[in-house]
């Protein structure tokens, strides 16, 4: 699957770009479908979404709806075999969605799954510095409105938010807090 690009064929082409060819990708998004980098680099075009497993489907699309993110492709419940050895996984059974920012399947997206077979119930992880992912980061535009709405609703943050000075020398905000299931996300502000 390609998308989430930042570049359209009607732009001049990015240093070390050999070759472009759009196209729609599997959600029907128009975007780069194929590139040639550099010789001896892979062809990623951008992030298609990031997986955040959850242990209620319902609240957990719910908060995440709160967050922004509209649903714009449900998860078929079953998988086949073809997708359950793609993931590297025995045949399951799994509620969810693939939810997008604004509803615009371009824009950032998580896929958010409830495994109901099979299933672990275990915390998604005691603390940031374990190996692997340990956060989604997103942008905001009014973090200390979107901090108190949060707040309100009962969502844990991790701390107040912190400032430092981003790469440009501008001020950059940020502040982690959970989902329903403990996965931690951030807000970050610049400007």
């Amino acid at each position: 699957m390609s998308c989430c690009v930042g570049r359209s064929a009607g732009r001049p082409a990015e240093p070390g770009l050999l070759g472009v060819r759009t196209g729609k990708d599997i959600l029907g998004r128009q975007s780069i479908v194929s590139a040639r980098w550099k010789e001896g680099y892979v062809n990623i075009q951008g992030m298609a979404h990031v997986n955040v497993n959850c242990s209620d489907f319902d609240r957990s699309r719910a908060f995440y709806e709160r967050l922004g993110f509209e649903v714009v492709w449900e998860v078929e419940p079953v998988g086949s075999p073809a997708i359950s050895a793609a993931v590297g996984m025995p045949p399951y059974r799994v509620k969810g969605a693939v939810m997008a920012l604004g509803g615009n399947p371009r824009s950032t997206a998580i896929d958010l799954l409830e495994w109901q077979d099979p299933e672990d119930g275990e915390a998604p992880y005691p603390h940031l510095y374990h190996l692997g992912l340990a956060r989604v980061a997103l942008f905001t535009s009014d973090m200390d409105a979107d901090v108190q709405q949060l707040r309100e609703a009962g969502v844990e943050f991790v701390s107040e938010p912190v400032s430092l000075a981003g790469p440009t020398g501008e001020t950059v905000r940020f502040v982690c807090f959970k989902d329903p299931d403990g996965t931690v996300l951030e807000l970050v502000s610049a400007g």
